[in-house]
């Protein structure tokens, strides 16, 4: 709104009403002329809205699509209808649409986030990343997608409340439909531990996977060892189930279950983190039994250490001594 006050301050003054009408020498024949051209744009915008409609609904099941499309082309004939009118008047065109401009600017700039949204609706319609009953996680929601209007997209959340996400938000952030397709893969990792004999664990969960109902088939389930944990060797179970969450749900569930009673009755242990407590004791004062004192190892790629300078009093030990021999 402070941009906008702003644009306005700056924009020139609008133009004169004897700049954009003249009424010099109009006769009422060129009333009764406009004022047909008027109601004809009317009747003809009327006509083109239902016969839009009427041919989009054979082809578009949406019918929010359908009512903005015949919405748009009717609003256009009538803009055109509406111009030739004026024109017959002696409303000089130009200088109007200038004025109309720089409002409809201000305007724009005022309802910039309603604008954004319903351009938004539109291209979600027209686009469908998602249609009304898919399931879909959008800004960080699951839900049922119940309704798009000209703001919002609307969803049901799995528990049951009802969700307003705007349009110009959806577009902004990813979309991702989990019902589009039939079926959906989903994963389960399993810990077993260090000490396990891993081939005959895959064979185990394998099976576990085979006695799961809500597991299809095709395409094929897998277990894969996939990671060398902390306390356990993971294996990642990769089944597919059909796309809907409750089917996730309950194959999750089932598939949990019989991977418990399958590693149970082979004696595979499903490992846990653990640790370790060691009775505590009085620290050694001395360790190494020995002050420390310089520290140096020998290292294959690493210099030797630098030579400290010779203090004065080795300097004339080392005189001395030579002038001794």
């Amino acid at each position: 709104m402070h941009l906008a006050g702003l644009l306005v301050s700056t924009l020139p003054e609008p133009p004169d009403v004897e700049e954009v009408i003249d009424t010099d020498g109009l006769t009422g024949s060129d009333w009764l002329q406009a004022g047909g051209i008027f109601v004809g744009s009317i009747v003809v915008a009327v006509i083109v809205n239902r016969i839009v409609r009427a041919v989009m609904r054979r082809s578009v099941a949406n019918e929010f699509a359908v009512i903005i499309t015949a919405r748009l082309c009717a609003y256009t004939v009538f803009a055109v209808g509406l111009v030739y009118s004026m024109s017959s008047l002696g409303v000089r065109v130009g200088p109007l649409l200038g004025a109309l401009g720089i409002t409809t600017l201000v305007l724009a700039l005022a309802l910039q986030s309603v604008a954004e949204n319903f351009v938004g609706g539109l291209i979600l319609q027209a686009r469908r990343p998602f249609t009304i009953g898919d399931t879909v996680e959008l800004d960080d929601h699951v839900g049922v997608v119940t309704d798009i209007d000209s703001r919002t997209t609307v969803m049901r959340g799995l528990d049951g409340t009802m969700i307003r996400i705007p349009n110009g938000d959806v577009l902004k952030n990813p979309i991702v439909t989990l019902t589009r397709e039939r079926l959906r893969r989903s994963e389960l990792v399993v810990g077993v531990a260090y000490d396990s004999n891993l081939e005959r664990a895959t064979e185990v969960l394998l099976e576990a996977v085979g006695r799961v109902e809500r597991i299809v088939d095709v395409p094929e389930p897998m277990v894969l060892l996939t990671q060398f944990g902390e306390s356990t060797i993971d294996i990642t179970i990769y089944y597919w189930h059909r796309s809907e969450v409750p089917a996730e749900l309950a194959a999750t569930h089932d598939l949990m279950l019989a991977v418990h009673q399958a590693l149970a009755d082979a004696g595979i242990t499903i490992a846990f983190p653990q640790m370790v407590v060691r009775p505590g004791h009085d620290a050694d004062g001395d360790p190494y039994g020995r002050h420390p004192g310089p520290v140096y190892s020998e290292q294959p790629h690493a210099p030797p250490p630098a030579p400290e300078p010779a203090s004065k009093r080795d300097v004339e030990r080392r005189r001395r001594r030579f002038s001794r021999r």
